[in-house]
């Protein structure tokens, strides 16, 4: 009797998932909202870039394209290695992070720069600018028609459509990191 109770409960533990099992089978069952868009809505048939290179405000089709496959899941994305992490909504790039000590190459600041402004929309106007934590962080507002007319209304929560800000980290003297998001930033304005 003994022995037929532990080979039932030997038998009744290996058919037990593991915790991380669970975990996994959880994430699948459970998608996030963006996995469920993916999954439900097609993309925008108009999806010629609103930037230079691919950026801000562009499908994730383009960047898959352009820096190769997705490192990550539907709703935040890591392109280009680890130098760029992507956050999408209805299939547009709503959030560009860009780590530049991930990147191929070093780049001066004047470089940096240029490599953000063929990845904001090509009509991008800025509004206003500041420096915050002793220099350390600029934050550039700007407007964009291209961008209002690419993301919906919906997208921007409550903020002024169009708008989007570019935050520039840096250390020392050298940016390490930009934002790049919709909307404008919550400080200074």
């Amino acid at each position: 009797m003994i022995a037929a109770l532990c080979s039932a409960i030997l038998i009744l533990a290996g058919c037990n998932q593991s915790e991380e099992q669970i975990v996994e089978d959880e994430d699948k069952n459970n998608p996030s909202t963006e996995e469920q868009r993916e999954e439900t809505e097609k993309a925008p048939e108009d999806n010629k870039k609103i930037t230079e290179e691919v950026g801000l405000g562009d499908i994730r089709d383009l960047f898959t394209k352009a820096y190769g496959e997705n490192k990550n899941n539907d709703e935040i994305a890591r392109f280009n290695g680890d130098s760029m992490l992507e956050e999408f909504e209805t299939h547009r790039a709503i959030k560009v992070e860009m780590q530049f000590k991930n990147m191929e190459k070093d780049m001066s600041n004047e470089e940096v720069l240029a490599f953000i402004e063929k990845r904001i929309p090509k009509d991008a106007e800025e509004v206003n600018r500041f420096k915050e934590d002793n220099n350390q962080r600029e934050i550039i507002e700007y407007k964009s028609e291209l961008l209002k007319e690419a993301l919906s209304y919906e997208v921007y929560e409550g903020e002024e459509t169009g708008t989007f800000t570019v935050l520039l980290t840096s250390s020392e003297e050298d940016y390490v990191n930009a934002t790049l998001s919709i909307g404008h930033s919550d400080q200074g304005a």
